[in-house]
């Protein structure tokens, strides 16, 4: 049994779709996770917005509630697919197993950052700034897998050390980017549109692999000559995630910002 959304651009956000439509289908929430495979407090996360079903969950509720998925994201009405659009669809059903699944595993991740709760990455109160560090470093090496953006601490700095533009911090790991920045240390990041200048040092994912890291012509460079340069190939997913201007010293003193 399936249920009617509103037409054009749905106030409901996914979490409140879905309730609508399990309450539609009859169902408790205790048979949708049955039904679903998961546990409970997973389903409810579902409902509440704690959590978010992968790409094959939220086909398996698409099904079982017998809604679209514009229906179920709250996207119906919001028009047809852009040219822009279905071409990447179209390239989309071109990749093998792999391409697809590198792309899932991205839209995925892309998909949690816009639907969790919202929190202000900074915050200022009196003398002190608030500022959220993600805790899975970014590699100063060979790559460090980003696996969740959940692994975060929430810093509390004298607002003084912390650049007006960053948004975020992030831990470094490796010393590849020596002597700049050395293993363990926090580099705060400004969120950028596209990428980083080319000879600016940014926060990088190339194939899932977070990366800080200097944007050369076509590469990745390092700053400590013992690493050579990561190519960056035409298949090659790479997205930018801000630019590092600069860090937090180890005593906390001051900071230190040698490219800004």
């Amino acid at each position: 049994m399936g249920y009617t959304s509103h037409k054009g651009v749905n106030n409901m956000n996914f979490p409140e779709q879905l309730k609508a439509a399990r309450a539609a289908s009859g169902r408790t929430q205790a048979e949708m996770a049955s039904e679903l495979g998961v546990d409970k407090t997973t389903y409810c996360g579902y409902e509440t917005g704690r959590r978010q079903p992968d790409i094959n969950k939220l086909r398996q509720l698409i099904a079982l509630l017998d809604v679209s998925a514009d229906q179920l994201l709250g996207t119906e009405g919001s028009g047809s697919a852009t040219p822009e659009e279905l071409e990447k669809l179209r390239r989309y059903r071109l990749l093998d197993v792999h391409g697809r699944d590198l792309v899932d595993t991205i839209l995925q991740k892309e998909y949690e950052r816009m639907t969790r709760p919202k929190l202000l990455e900074k915050e200022k109160h009196g003398w002190v700034t608030y500022i959220n560090c993600y805790d899975l470093a970014v590699s100063a090496g060979s790559g460090e897998p980003w696996v969740d953006a959940a692994y975060t601490t929430r810093l509390e700095i004298p607002g003084e050390l912390v650049p007006e533009r960053a948004h975020f911090c992030v831990r470094v790991n490796g010393d590849s980017m020596e002597p700049a920045y050395r293993d363990g240390d926090i580099v705060f990041v400004e969120r950028v549109e596209g990428f980083v200048n080319e000879g600016e040092i940014g926060i990088f994912f190339l194939n899932g692999d977070g990366y800080i890291k200097r944007l050369g012509q076509g590469e990745l460079l390092s700053l400590n000559p013992k690493y050579g340069p990561i190519p960056v190939h035409d298949y090659d997913a790479l997205f930018c995630q801000g630019r590092a201007l600069g860090k937090l010293s180890t005593l906390g003193r001051h900071i230190k910002s040698p490219f800004a």
